[in-house]
């Protein structure tokens, strides 16, 4: 490291009595080394490793509630397809920096920042706004989206979203605030509290779907339907993409395009293994 921060003349490290942390200068040589080295990779197997399989490692971000609903099958088939990639898998609902945390790739739901990053589309995933019976006996049940103002809310506290939720009202959207009250940033945690008569809550059928299965839970304001998510698999754009993550991205595609509704266009949930 001290050869190459006297070769370039520039300091690459910061260094403390604690810890060695990167400098902006540090970063941007380990992104730009990071994606020579991939080019070097894609190289080797056009010319010396044609029939050679994808190899190396993937670092894959997605969030809790999602991974723990898909990941199982879908990293499943793609270790059978592909049993010399190393997987390092890591599920968190804030958004991580992938170049900055060194991540290969990401699954994203909903909308995408503006970045340098690119996205692959998935599919679409369809929004619940539930509660349990109990609730209802007690509460009332709405019958129109601004009725929700006088229901106990139990809203996702991502930035993006806050406390307005939209709904598609005929021809144009409506969007309603809903009381500040209860909020988390883990949609299974919301889905329990409905569960247990705590209030209304809006969210994606991975997380509600079983629990409207088994009754737990019954649908709202069913004549307003609220946005789908749209699933994203987002990456670092690379000049040339190394084969052990061309291949994720096409069996990610493949995989969640066999389970998609052919009536409404909607990712399904997978079968849970008996």
């Amino acid at each position: 490291m001290a050869f190459l921060e006297q070769h370039f003349a520039t300091r690459l490290l910061q260094r403390t009595t604690r810890r060695l942390s990167l400098t902006e200068a540090g970063r941007d040589m380990h992104t730009r080394a990071e994606s020579l080295l991939d080019q070097f990779d894609q190289l080797d197997h056009v010319f010396h490793h044609a029939e050679q399989r994808p190899q190396g490692r993937i670092r894959l971000n997605a969030p809790y509630a999602f991974g723990t609903a898909y990941l199982g099958t879908v990293l499943a088939g793609y270790r059978a397809r592909y049993p010399s990639v190393e997987l390092d898998v890591v599920l968190a609902d804030r958004r991580v920096g992938l170049i900055e945390e060194g991540y290969d790739l990401a699954l994203r739901i909903g909308e995408l920042e503006d970045s340098s990053l690119v996205a692959r589309r998935l599919g679409r995933l369809g929004m619940h706004v539930v509660a349990s019976p109990d609730y209802i006996a007690q509460h009332g049940e709405p019958r129109h989206p601004h009725d929700l103002t006088d229901h106990h809310c139990l809203t996702y506290s991502h930035p993006r979203h806050g406390l307005e939720w939209p709904f598609w009202d005929g021809d144009r959207w409506l969007r309603v605030r809903t009381r500040p009250g209860l909020r988390a940033n883990n949609g299974n945690v919301l889905c329990d509290i409905a569960v247990a008569g705590g209030g209304i809550t809006m969210q994606p059928d991975f997380i509600v779907g079983p629990a409207l299965e088994d009754k737990r839970l019954i649908r709202l304001l069913t004549d307003y339907r609220p946005p789908d998510l749209s699933l994203n698999a987002v990456y670092p754009e690379r000049t040339l993409m190394p084969a052990r993550l061309r291949g994720m991205l096409d069996h990610l595609a493949e995989t969640f395009a066999l389970l998609r509704d052919e009536e409404t266009g909607l990712i399904r949930r997978p079968r849970q293994r008996s």
